[in-house]
């Protein structure tokens, strides 16, 4: 009974002390914590009053300003460059669309058996050497309806050999330049027609007439009448045909006229 009271007396005092240790290091502890929490939060506190400070911001806005011009005339500069390099692509995509359907229609021309063109000139004619005559429009005031190489049953050969213009039944048909008549009369599918070398080796023809007005080896000015508009031989309307061949081949009249 004796000794554990002894035990007792001795194991209280141990106990209180080491409580006591235990409490200061606790203490200690806590102290460095909050200690390094100060610092960390003095640290935040100076690069946060670093980073919003006035001069800081605006040197920041002016970066952020200048970079977003950069940007802006540098997408505008590609936004130029897009649409001319687009345009010029559709200019040559069209330039050379045009370029393939003129050598589509010159391969036609020189492989079509329609488009050969041969004619007698009468010995006796004296036609002049160059052709020098302004062109007039055969048919003035009226509007064309087929058109020079147009492909189709309807023509001799499948192809179009000329001008068709829209003109009334009677109306006057006019010389499209200075020339002198070589043929005149029923000329097959062209029914009432007239040819007219102009020199230079042009010639005209005047096609599906209802009446003819000249004869052959007379000389005509352009615009002068010649006969009149009608619908014989192979037409299945009123018109005109009117041809331009230069030497053995047929040629667009379109483009003999405008030239």
């Amino acid at each position: 009974m004796r000794a554990s009271r002894a035990f007792k007396v001795v194991s209280a005092p141990i106990a209180i002390a080491a409580l006591l240790a235990t409490s200061i290091s606790a203490t200690s502890l806590a102290g460095a914590k909050n200690l390094e929490a100060k610092e960390i939060a003095a640290a935040m506190d100076r690069l946060e009053a670093t980073r919003l400070s006035p001069v800081t911001v605006a040197a920041e806005t002016d970066q952020d300003l200048a970079l977003a011009r950069a940007v802006e005339q540098t997408t505008r500069s590609l936004v130029r460059q897009q649409r001319k390099l687009t345009k010029m692509a559709k200019i040559e995509a069209k330039e050379r669309k045009a370029e393939l359907a003129r050598l589509a229609a010159e391969r036609l021309m020189r492989e079509s058996r329609a488009m050969q063109f041969k004619i007698v000139i009468p010995p006796n004619l004296n036609l002049p050497a160059t052709f020098t005559s302004p062109k007039r429009n055969p048919l003035p005031g009226t509007r064309t309806t087929a058109y020079f190489g147009q492909r189709g049953w309807r023509w001799h050969g499948g192809v179009h050999t000329g001008l068709d213009f829209d003109g009334y039944y009677g109306q006057s048909v006019k010389a499209a330049a200075d020339g002198v008549v070589i043929a005149r009369g029923w000329d097959g599918s062209y029914g009432y027609s007239v040819l007219i070398a102009h020199g230079g080796q042009v010639t005209t023809r005047y096609a599906h007439l209802s009446s003819i007005a000249v004869s052959v080896g007379d000389r005509v000015k352009a615009g002068e009448h010649i006969g009149k508009v009608g619908a014989t031989g192979n037409a299945t309307g009123t018109h005109l045909h009117f041809e331009v061949a230069i030497k053995d081949r047929f040629v667009n009249p379109f483009d003999w006229l405008r030239s």
